[in-house]
């Protein structure tokens, strides 16, 4: 009997080292959109995903969109160092177009819910749908312009920092389908963008 209770007794520790801050949200682990990456500490946000109907536009229209959408000054920061899950550290342009720099894709900040989000994006424009990848995630800590890695647990708030993403995509979305010469939501493959 003495060692059914402490067997229970250790076994009540040690969950409740496990349920600590660092446990993945759930609803991130359910997410097909969400990609976590384990980290040092913890698991954290490595990148997000969505998809919306195909736009066709020229390309100076997709330029001007981009223009438009991403390159949203809120942050007034030029370059920062943008810290990894598994703490390494590069420096990244902030607001940089596709061929500045040495990135081909178009990284940004922008501001949701009081959160200073940073992020690289490469837009893929194919016959089904137009994809948003959003990587190289990072908020900024106040703490000489470094953007740390977001964690993937609930006390972290990452579905917040989706969001805010996703209302980048949806404003890049919207500029392309005003300047498209498709119909917006045409698609062969029956995929319809979501309400």
């Amino acid at each position: 009997m003495k060692r059914t209770w402490m067997g229970i007794a250790a076994l009540t520790l040690m969950t409740g080292c496990v349920s600590g801050q660092y446990i993945m949200d759930e609803k991130v682990s359910e997410s097909r959109e969400i990609n976590p990456v384990q980290g040092v500490d913890g698991n954290y946000l490595g990148s997000f995903a969505v998809r919306r109907p195909y736009t066709e536009v020229t390309p100076t229209q997709f330029a001007q969109c981009l223009d438009a959408s991403v390159a949203q000054r809120q942050v007034n920061l030029a370059t920062g160092v943008l810290r990894d899950p598994i703490d390494r550290e590069e420096a990244m342009t902030f607001n940089a177009m596709p061929g500045e720099g040495n990135d081909s894709s178009v990284t940004g900040v922008t501001r949701h819910e009081a959160r200073d989000i940073a992020y690289r994006l490469e837009i893929q424009r194919m016959p089904e749908a137009n994809y948003y990848y959003f990587d190289r995630l990072g908020e900024a800590s106040g703490q000489n312009d470094q953007f740390v890695p977001i964690g993937a647990w609930a006390a972290a708030s990452p579905l917040q920092v989706t969001e805010g993403l996703e209302a980048v995509a949806d404003q890049m979305q919207s500029c392309l389908e005003r300047g498209a010469t498709n119909q917006p939501g045409e698609d062969d493959t029956g995929w319809q963008p979501k309400p």
